[in-house]
């Protein structure tokens, strides 16, 4: 057991957070005191940190991160960054000096990112600085979930369940509710800001038919008086074996023009051992549907890391699904987190075979880049292998606007739906509130009013400003 002692400061979760990319949770201890202890007094396994009284939280975590480098021998790339949004701290460095040179020194010195890491933020700057325009807090984007999949997937942690048709009926008809009484809510207030993206989100929203899907996108056309076909409107296809001509044909005529397609992986045995209940043909013939159907932008998700496969499965599958002709993709990094049964079974897990998902990671960035993509988006998770990254890659122009806003906590975004997670934009304090409905679909029901009432207090007469 490793004890850091500190001074108290009130940022002991900031070095707890780091620590654990480095040690498992029960391997070490941050003990916050208002008087450091003399060294003397300290024993072999512990260590005093911050004997600067003067020393802010950065330069409090260089000293810790070279010590537990020189402890463990590990050096994360992503250096003392911890948190969910890596390209925030750019940002609001480039925003200052307003040069990517600068903003790339900067990340190095601060926060000891390797050159990798500092590059990748950089290419993602310049290409949000590029492609996107407006000021975000102008907009409002809209969430609605769908919590539901065919199976449970062995790494998922999220708000999705398997339930029968009754439930799920059950569910949607107070989504709907929700959604038109929110829409009301927006239309008498005066301050309420356009549209400027509407993602159905899950779970895998395709597990609902092609009549409910129809019913749920013009409730939210409707309540939010947005024609699907104007603006950026997503809808997550996800799982393959729940992806038919009807549902996609319904999805075009009312004018969604981008959807997903989800395959993780193109090994049989690797969907096996997820527990998905289709095949990499099922995702061939959804690629082929998309195709046929026309749509503008489809976007597919694969994994880096998981159980079994190796560096040339990975490649394998990234290869196919390129050549599949998906415009977006986004390469995740397995975040083994609790609440999953991949935790359950093997809660270590994401802390071996660290230079396999390195050399996956690697290959997936140098293949799209030369096959035309470009990283446009990025987010960590906890418990994610090697501490790497979620990079999102799309081919020019063909960006997700909602996957940027809802990375840089500069909008106001409204969530519908059991597991949706609302934000209000404080733009004069720069400053995020969440609002967010519970996460489980039965107690969504049973406190439905709550949950009317919560989008009454922070959009009924206000919406950010």
């Amino acid at each position: 057991m490793y004890r850091f002692y500190m001074r108290d400061d009130g940022n002991e979760y900031h070095y707890a957070e780091l620590c654990r990319v480095f040690l498992p949770e029960e391997d070490f201890e941050i003990i916050s005191m208002n008087r450091l202890p003399d060294p003397e007094y300290i024993s072999s396994s512990s260590y005093v940190l911050g004997e600067d009284r003067h020393s802010d939280r950065d330069s409090t975590k260089r000293e810790l991160y070279t010590l537990l480098e020189e402890l463990t021998g590990i050096k994360p790339e992503w250096g003392t960054l911890t948190g969910v949004r890596p390209l925030k701290p750019a940002l609001d460095i480039l925003n200052v000096t307003g040069n990517i040179d600068d903003m790339k020194s900067n990340l190095k010195n601060k926060y000891l990112l390797s050159d990798t890491k500092a590059d990748l933020l950089a290419e993602i700057a310049e290409y949000q600085r590029s492609h996107v325009n407006g000021n975000p807090s102008d907009y409002i984007s809209v969430y609605a979930g769908i919590p539901f999949c065919p199976t449970r997937c062995e790494y998922c942690s999220f708000a999705s369940n398997v339930a029968g048709e009754g439930e799920i009926a059950n569910y949607l008809n107070n989504l709907i509710k929700e959604i038109e009484f929110t829409g009301n809510l927006l239309r008498h207030n005066k301050e309420t800001k356009q549209i400027e993206s509407i993602y159905i989100g899950g779970g895998t929203p395709t597990t609902l038919s092609s009549n409910q899907l129809k019913e749920l996108i013009n409730a939210l056309a409707d309540a939010f008086s947005v024609n699907p076909a104007d603006i950026e409107f997503t809808v997550e296809a996800g799982r393959p074996d729940t992806i038919t001509d009807e549902k996609l044909l319904a999805l075009k005529e009312l004018g969604i023009g981008r959807i997903s397609i989800n395959p993780q992986s193109m090994k049989d045995r690797t969907l096996k051992l997820i527990g998905r209940d289709h095949c990499s043909e099922d995702i061939r013939n959804a690629f082929a549907l998309a195709d046929k159907h026309g749509f503008e932008v489809v976007n597919a998700d694969l994994i880096a890391g998981l159980p079994e496969e190796t560096p040339n499965d990975f490649k394998s599958s990234l290869d196919e699904i390129i050549g599949l002709g998906a415009e977006n993709i986004t390469v995740h990094t397995l975040s083994v987190k609790r609440g999953s049964r991949l935790h359950e079974h093997d809660p270590l897990y994401y802390r071996r075979d660290i230079e396999r998902v390195s050399e996956m990671l690697s290959y997936a960035g140098d293949k799209l880049r030369d096959c035309g993509y470009h990283p446009y988006y990025i987010y960590r998770q906890k418990h994610q292998m090697g501490a790497f990254e979620n990079v999102g890659y799309c081919k020019e122009n063909t960006h997700s606007i909602y996957n940027i806003r809802i990375m840089e906590d500069k909008q106001s975004i409204i969530a519908l739906g059991a597991g949706g997670i609302g934000k209000i934009y404080f733009p004069e304090e720069d400053r995020i509130e969440r609002v967010a409905n519970v996460s489980n679909y039965e107690i969504y029901s049973e406190r439905f009013d709550e949950m009317l009432e919560r989008k009454n207090k922070y959009f009924g007469g206000h919406n950010g400003d």
